[in-house]
């Protein structure tokens, strides 16, 4: 074991194998830890640490330092504790091993390999920098009101939680990494970004953007995405995600896969995915005003609460409006010419049922047959309460008596062509009249 003092100018100061204890005061000094458990201090000004193998402590002190652990799982400050915020810029690289680095005013933390902690939870007012590297590691922005905080999880199943301030928040950056990332935003406008800016790989994130209006990316994986708080935007990527907008006016893109999409209390939109990747969702609206588009799969669009307005977009969707006066429309089949076969139920309050015309003609003798549109089927028209709505005059409509399950029904058909618009279940023709239309 030895010690080593620096003096007040800049020193070079070599440790032995043992456990030393290098304390390099006064000027900027390089101090050399070798093998060993070491104790080294940085003292004032500018000077640089390295830890060597073993388990060590690296202290900062005053001063712009940089830390570097190297081998072992080592602790490094870049301060003179972990409750010294107000220090100069630092550089703490934990190296090799489970480390644990703690940060202060405007320091960029690095984990390296490893299972490392990185916090710089009791700055409040400087912006810092965290990447745990390779590693299932945990990451712990700051409360700092002036500027938010970068952390960057790598590679590996990590947890980040950016507490106060507006940061951003990355669950990976490397090319084929795969990690089941958490992510917590805390206060503050974040953005969460589940793996970022990687190919081949995506990992199982749970993201949580707490209070403030955030940005969540799940990207690769099967996420699980929460708004929190604040005017959020939830985009679960690829994959079979679950987003929860929270509280406030929420926007939320499922994304490829087959996802399911949860409002809140306020008015959010919804919308399942891109129609040449989308999967089979299931998106309820909530409480709000809500608008929620379905996509290219069959999917399920319950508007629960609120006045709401749901499309199926393309395939074979149900849509439920529920309480509220709802507009529900079903969208067109991928196939061109021939609607999808979806089920609509209005549910309580006064419901519109769009109904759209895709230009169906009978081909003529010789030329290869075509489908005939199916028609979506309506099951709970209440005749007084609720409208169709179809941009034809009543004139041109054909309403037809057919019974299902034993109950007299109606079909709304297109008179010239016989497209078949709808099927109205235990609703007689006779109470389909031009006051149940809106042109």
């Amino acid at each position: 074991m030895a010690i080593r003092n620096g003096t007040p100018d800049s020193d070079t100061l070599q440790g032995t194998s043992a456990a030393d204890t290098i304390r390099g005061f006064a000027g900027d000094d390089l101090l050399l830890g070798s093998g060993g458990n070491d104790l080294i201090r940085g003292g004032e000004d500018k000077d640089t640490l390295f830890g060597g193998a073993g388990a060590d402590r690296l202290f900062g002190d005053a001063g712009e330092d940089s830390l570097f652990g190297e081998g072992g799982n080592d602790t490094l400050y870049g301060g003179q504790s972990e409750d010294d915020i107000l220090d100069e810029k630092n550089f703490l690289d934990g190296g090799a091993g489970n480390d644990l680095l703690f940060g202060g005013f405007e320091d960029t933390l690095f984990g390296g390999a490893g299972n490392d902690t990185l916090t710089t939870a009791n700055n409040s007012f400087g912006k810092s920098n965290l990447n745990g590297g390779a590693g299932a590691d945990s990451l712990v922005g700051s409360d700092s009101f002036i500027e938010g905080d970068t952390l960057d999880g790598g590679a590996g199943n990590d947890f980040l939680d950016g507490l106060g301030g507006d940061d951003f928040l990355i669950g990976d950056d490397t090319l084929g990494a795969a990690g089941a990332d958490t992510l917590f935003g805390g206060d503050g406008n974040d953005t969460l970004q589940g793996d970022a800016d990687s190919l081949g790989g995506g990992g199982n994130d749970y993201l949580d953007g707490g209070t403030g209006d955030d940005f969540l990316d799940g990207l690769g994986g099967d996420d699980i995405l929460l708004g929190g708080d604040g005017f959020d935007t939830l985009d679960g990527g690829d994959g079979n995600d679950s987003l929860n907008g929270g509280l406030g006016t929420s926007t939320l893109f499922g994304g490829a896969g087959n996802d399911t999409l949860q409002g809140g209390a306020e008015a959010d939109f919804l919308e399942g995915g891109p129609e040449e990747f989308d999967g089979d969702d299931s998106l309820l609206g909530g409480g709000g005003f809500d608008t929620l588009v379905g996509g290219s799969g069959d999917d399920t669009l319950l508007g629960q609460g609120g006045d709401d307005n749901l499309d199926g977009g393309t395939g074979v969707d149900s849509l439920v409006g529920g309480a509220g006066n709802d507009t529900l429309f079903g969208g067109q089949d991928a196939e061109e010419g021939q609607t999808a076969r979806d089920t609509l139920t209005g549910g309580a309050g006064t419901d519109i049922f769009v109904l759209e015309e895709v230009g169906f003609e009978v081909p003529d003798p010789g030329e290869p047959p075509v489908p005939a549109p199916v028609g979506d089927i309506i099951t709970d028209f209440q005749d007084g309460i609720d409208f169709f709505q179809v941009d034809l005059p009543f004139e041109e409509l054909t309403i037809s008596r057919v019974v299902i399950n034993g109950q007299a029904s109606s079909r709304i058909s297109i008179t010239e062509t016989g497209e078949l618009l709808a099927t109205v279940i235990n609703v007689a023709p006779a109470l389909v009249t031009e006051f149940d239309f809106l042109s």
